[in-house]
């Protein structure tokens, strides 16, 4: 039920200008979060995750807002450093 407010939440800030710059300026999910309970919507991350598929499904809709949560609340998108390659640390198979 509270992605459908997500959903509302977006669409009211694909509406407003003002709105939708404070969304894309987001840095963090908690932003995002904060900006739509000030604007009277209340869910939580995980339904803006639960959302997300619907967003690319109509990315023509919502524009660069949708690039902007997407950013943020896509599968792919986490907070942890980019580490490269480990090293490997097994025993090496025999040729035979």
């Amino acid at each position: 039920m509270s992605k459908e407010k997500a959903l509302d939440f977006l669409k009211q800030a694909a509406d407003s200008s003002a709105l939708s710059e404070q969304v894309k300026a987001a840095d963090q999910k908690a932003e995002v979060i904060d900006l739509a309970k000030q604007q009277g919507y209340e869910f939580s991350e995980d339904d803006m995750t639960k959302a997300v598929p619907v967003i690319q499904e109509k990315p023509g809709f919502f524009g660069e807002l949708a690039q902007a949560v997407l950013e943020l609340f896509a599968p792919a998108h986490d907070d942890y450093p980019a580490t490269g390659v480990q090293p490997y640390t097994g025993m090496p198979t025999r040729k035979g």
